[in-house]
């Protein structure tokens, strides 16, 4: 059996509170400047004994919260950074798009980036002038090429430095959230280009909080909190782990000061098991208390799907819209609220949005646009934003039937 291109063994990174860097020329500046060594107790653990092995042509996912060691553990795979204990082999040529242009001098042109970032890259002068064209039609900066890059749109910088990165035809992918700049149509050539990669034996590790994109591409996903793994598995039950991790930051407080209406005990599930990731087609449902701190004679109560990445709003309704009519409430009461649909959207991450309003009078008396939030998964050959569950049928010319199957099931 082969030794997988990427293994790490009990790693450990440790790093002090307040200091800029982790190098000897600090160490040394700070000797002779005087200033001393801190203590232990001014020490953290970035990353906590982390084992994981990523084999050929398979992609891993890796999610946690800001602040979880995400994008350090990266940087150890790169050769950035040394662990402070552990093992890492990594076999190959590795490629790591973590900060794209970040070799780019301002003052160059576009096209002598390509060739200063692809040698910082490990890439020949020859190997980059056989790629220089497929280089520059993959970044799409091909009549600002002779422009100083100091002039490139954010948008336009990532493109280029992850055009160079993408074509040194490395035996490891390194990939740290950096899909985020450019527009949707550039994401998707990236991962074209990523699943390319792939279907040639490479191993990729893929850090990013767009989940729906995790899900999409990723065999395997980890999930990290304060840089110890928490979870190794398939993506479903890593969403979960990712939003309990996650928790102060996705849900509203529900202790907000002055709140008319408190939306507590949100749950989602399917068929009466609670879960946070589904399939296309699912039935779905959001069930929540809203507590009364006032009277209400005429509640509504609202809900919305907004896909996270572009904040699209798929989906909005009320009781009022469906012909529900609430009872009144009174301070103190709790009306339960059950939501039942089914969950027609192609895979990606999305906010489930609840309100509270005042029928008559449309005053808004609890307002969460991302109450919760919802994995959809699979399905990941469809485009556009709605699931339709297709099917079709060829038939020959002669009208006998070729060929019938659905193109997507739903679950």
């Amino acid at each position: 059996m082969t030794n997988p291109p990427i293994c790490v063994n009990h790693v450990y990174k440790r790093f002090r509170r307040g200091a800029a860097h982790d190098s000897l020329r600090d160490l040394i500046a700070g000797a002779m400047t005087g200033r001393r060594q801190r203590s232990t107790r001014d020490t953290f653990w970035a990353v906590e004994d982390v084992s994981l092995r990523v084999e050929r042509g398979e992609a891993l996912g890796i999610i946690g919260p800001n602040g979880a060691g995400k994008s350090t553990l990266l940087k150890l795979l790169a050769g950035i950074m040394r662990p402070t204990r552990g093992e890492i082999d990594v076999r190959g040529r590795v490629s790591a798009l973590i900060e794209l242009g970040a070799g780019f001098h301002g003052d160059l042109t576009g096209r002598e980036n390509v060739f200063l970032n692809a040698s910082i890259l490990g890439m020949s002068r020859r190997e980059a002038r056989e790629k220089f064209d497929e280089i520059v039609d993959f970044a799409g900066v091909g009549e600002f090429l002779d422009t100083p890059v100091k002039r490139y749109s954010s948008g336009m910088h990532a493109r280029l430095g992850f055009a160079v990165a993408a074509h040194v035809d490395p035996d490891v992918l390194l990939v740290d959230e950096v899909l985020s700049v450019g527009d949707r149509v550039f994401r998707a050539k990236c991962m074209e280009k990523m699943r390319q990669f792939m279907y040639r034996g490479v191993a990729v590790v893929f850090v990013s909080h767009d989940l729906g994109m995790v899900g999409r591409f990723c065999h395997r996903t980890i999930v990290i909190d304060h840089g110890r793994m928490m979870y190794e598995g398939s993506v479903g039950p890593a969403i979960g782990r990712y939003y309990e991790a996650c928790a102060e930051a996705v849900t509203e407080p529900s202790d907000a000061p002055h709140c008319l209406v408190d939306i507590a005990n949100i749950s989602l599930d399917c068929e009466h098991r609670a879960q946070t990731g589904f399939s296309p087609g699912q039935r779905v449902a959001v069930e929540f208390d809203a507590a009364y701190a006032t009277d209400l004679e005429s509640p509504s109560y609202g809900l919305s799907v907004t896909r996270t990445d572009d904040h699209l709003t798929v989906f909005e309704t009320s009781s009022t819209r469906l012909g529900y009519e609430a009872p009144p409430a009174r301070r103190g009461d709790v009306q339960k609220v059950r939501y039942e649909f089914e969950l027609n959207l192609l895979p990606g991450d999305y906010a489930i949005g609840l309100h509270v309003r005042d029928r008559d009078s449309m005053t808004y008396l609890a307002d969460h646009p991302n109450a919760r939030r919802i994995l959809v998964v699979g399905g990941g050959e469809m485009g556009g934003v709605a699931h339709l569950s297709p099917r079709m049928t060829i038939r020959g010319g002669n009208g006998a039937g070729v060929g019938a199957a659905p193109a997507a099931i739903a679950g």
